[in-house]
């Protein structure tokens, strides 16, 4: 399996039209959501989920993360619900391979969803993808993960950038994004997951069928580093980034 990992320059974030994704069947499209500017609507998205969904978001005792869960599930469902053109609540997700979380009625629309902090990020395309956002956190102890997750270069690598906490999530989101993406599941060894900038050969331990694919970082808002896995035979051009805001979720 060949990896290719890039960084992206500045993401132009563009407004998400009120009618939901244009071309969700044919590009992938990373929407990242603001959780505390658009917890107002958090009643009416509320209404937006199962019974099941409601009564997980009230077994979270802290408001941020009430509202993260709220926000979070329901953008989820207006944006797959706007591609299939079918109501939010009318969609039913199921487990996919090591447990991925996929669409049970539309299994060849494929989502993948990461949050931290104040967003979250909600990726949906044609093909399989993973996504994964961290809020850098400088004074996370970080090092207690490099020997069992980093490879020796990896490891040397954060070492030496000038902002090794920086350094040590952008190494992470990509590994999570990737192996989010391939199924891998908790099971992956993440010493062996590559995650520096380049080409790299790599074994599945899960047989996958697509066989080459991209990573690619980004930043998700100030302060956040985020990373997109998906095949390669996605050109990145297929590739967009949207903000979710009061368009969607008055629509």
């Amino acid at each position: 399996m060949l990896l290719t990992y890039t960084s992206l320059p500045a993401v132009d974030w563009l407004v998400l039209p009120a009618a939901g994704l244009p071309g969700c069947r044919r590009e992938v499209a990373v929407c990242r959501v603001p959780v505390a500017e658009n917890q107002l609507h958090s009643p009416h998205l509320f209404g937006l989920l199962t019974l099941a969904e409601q009564q997980r978001a009230r077994r979270y005792h802290a408001v941020a993360d009430y509202h993260r869960f709220v926000v979070g599930r329901a953008t989820l469902r207006l944006l797959l619900g706007g591609c299939l053109g079918v109501p939010p609540a009318a969609l039913h997700f199921a487990a996919g391979p090591n447990y991925k979380p996929l669409l049970a009625t539309a299994p060849e629309l494929h989502y993948n969803v990461s949050h931290s902090g104040n967003w979250v990020l909600i990726a949906i395309g044609p093909m399989a993808l993973g996504v994964d956002v961290e809020k850098i956190n400088a004074d996370f102890p970080f090092e207690e993960i490099l020997d069992h997750s980093f490879s020796p270069a990896e490891r040397a690598f954060v070492a030496q950038h000038p902002v090794p906490a920086a350094a040590f999530y952008r190494l992470w989101t990509r590994k999570e994004a990737f192996v989010k993406g391939t199924a891998q599941g908790i099971d992956a060894d993440f010493a062996r997951v590559p995650a520096l900038d380049g080409r790299h050969q790599w074994q599945a331990a899960h047989p996958n069928p697509i066989g080459s694919w991209t990573v690619s970082s980004f930043a998700a808002a100030a302060g956040y580093v985020a990373a997109l896995a998906y095949p390669a035979a996605i050109p990145a051009s297929q590739v967009q980034f949207y903000e979710v805001g009061e368009g969607l979720f008055r629509g």
